[in-house]
């Protein structure tokens, strides 16, 4: 970009380093280059879903012409068809992977409420039969261990009478000695018989209640335990179980659903693998968008072999018959200086003898990534002129003109501590005075004067 300057003529110095002031023209005119970029360019870019390896197999040349449909580019397909088929296979696979987990699931979740009525049942009857055991059983069977001994008591007693009886009866009759003695040998036996039954059975009573029933009873407190805890266990650990399997189900079926989406995506990226012309036009190979061509490093991916690279634009078309206005990038102090609607001489390299006049739109307010001011120049280009798509033109625009001004020296005016401006104003007898100016705008070497100087004062500008 190039400033260009009209300084101030000034009469010849009379000596060095002493300047005449006089009136003159004092101009600012600024030169920059911009671009014809089309206003809505066609832009190409590859934003794929899942698939990243975009091989070129062929492309169009830059700067060919083409058709609405035409190829402008296709990438190898063999790796993306053999990555199709595997996750198609392995999906079939999660599909199955994903009815088995239902069935199971479904299974575990019967099966869990069988197991806790099973537990609660088993806790029941256990406090049933303890319960049972003790408000009936116990009492009943210690009720039955006295009767027992009553009963065998009962036949020791009778046995005894009985002996008693015969002994009397005996005394008073005339039988035989030999079968008193018999009879009364019989029933001496009979007695013997029922004390040791009636100590066996006193025996076996208090065997029972000292350590056959404490045991029974204390078996069944502990199988009512027992169950209450399988019971607590079942409650806390089954639902777990459950709940668990309820989520590994999830993941299963969250893994089926991404692979479907996966695949879904990679289907979709399928299209991608042929770019075709979206429109009419010229095809570049680099993007057509902020104002300019950039090419970069895709000049060496563009190619047979190459990769093209995702997420960003790898190509446009310039639409046959859009408009072309003219794009520039340009200093923070250019953008200031030009308003909209400012007029600018445009030339196109190769064509310089053809007259050319664009209006400048507003430019932006804040600067691109590079920290200059994108401008945009309308142009209202000739029918006879060829303008091509990414064609370079110089623009002149004159930001401030007057014909009779007075400017001097960049160097001779000097900066006060108040923020006021000074010149060394040449006195007679060779002497100074610092005398203030009002200062007015500026090109690249000389400052226009608005006030402090007259016309044929001399000033000194210091080397």
């Amino acid at each position: 970009m190039i400033t260009r300057l009209v300084p101030l003529l000034l009469t010849a110095p009379l000596l060095a380093g002493e300047i005449t002031v006089e009136p003159g023209p004092f101009r600012i005119v600024h030169q920059f280059t911009a671009t014809a970029i089309p206003a809505e360019p066609a832009l190409i870019s590859l934003k794929p879903e899942t698939w990243s390896d975009f091989t070129i197999e062929t492309i169009l040349d830059h700067g060919s012409q083409v058709k609405k449909g035409d190829l402008l580019i296709r990438f190898e397909s063999e790796a993306y068809e053999q990555q199709l088929e595997d996750l198609g296979r392995s999906l079939a696979r999660k599909q199955l992977e994903l009815a088995t987990a239902e069935l199971d699931f479904a299974k575990l979740k019967a099966e869990t409420e069988l197991k806790l009525d099973a537990a609660r049942r088993a806790k029941s009857e256990a406090d049933d039969e303890l319960k049972y055991y003790q408000e009936i059983a116990e009492p009943a069977e210690l009720a039955e261990l006295e009767q027992r001994v009553k009963q065998y008591q009962f036949r020791l007693d009778a046995e005894k009478e009985e002996l008693a009886q015969l002994k009397q009866m005996y005394e008073e009759d005339d039988l035989t000695e030999a079968t008193e003695e018999i009879i009364l040998k019989r029933q001496l036996i009979s007695i013997e018989a029922a004390e040791f039954e009636l100590a066996n059975v006193i025996r076996r009573n208090e065997r029972a209640r000292t350590a056959a029933m404490p045991r029974k009873l204390q078996s069944l407190k502990d199988a009512a335990q027992n169950a209450a805890i399988a019971l607590e266990k079942a409650e806390a650990n089954l639902p777990r179980a459950l709940e668990t399997a309820a989520l590994d189900l999830k993941g299963t079926q969250a893994t089926f659903e991404r692979e479907k989406i996966e695949l879904e995506r990679l289907k979709q990226d399928g299209a991608l693998l042929e770019i075709k012309a979206p429109t009419d036009g010229i095809f570049f190979h680099g993007s057509l968008e902020d104002g300019q061509w950039t090419l970069g490093d895709l000049a060496k991916a563009l190619v047979v072999g190459g990769k093209a690279p995702n997420q960003r634009v790898i190509a446009s078309i310039a639409p046959t018959g859009a408009v072309l206005p003219l794009f520039a990038r340009v200093d923070p102090a250019i953008a200031r200086s030009l308003a909209a609607d400012s007029t600018v001489a445009v030339t196109i390299n190769g064509s310089e003898n053809v007259k050319l006049v664009g209006k400048v739109t507003k430019p932006a307010d804040v600067p691109a990534t590079d920290g200059k001011y994108p401008v945009t120049v309308i142009v209202e280009w000739p029918e006879d002129l060829a303008v091509s798509p990414a064609t370079s033109a110089e623009c002149i625009a004159v930001l401030y003109e007057k014909e009779e001004a007075i400017s001097i020296p960049s160097k001779a005016l000097q900066a006060a501590a108040d923020g006021s401006w000074n010149v060394e104003l040449k006195m007679t007898e060779g002497k100074t005075q610092s005398r203030p100016v009002e200062r007015g705008r500026a090109n690249d070497d000389h400052i226009e004067i608005l006030g402090g100087l007259e016309v044929g004062q001399v000033i000194v500008v210091p080397d």
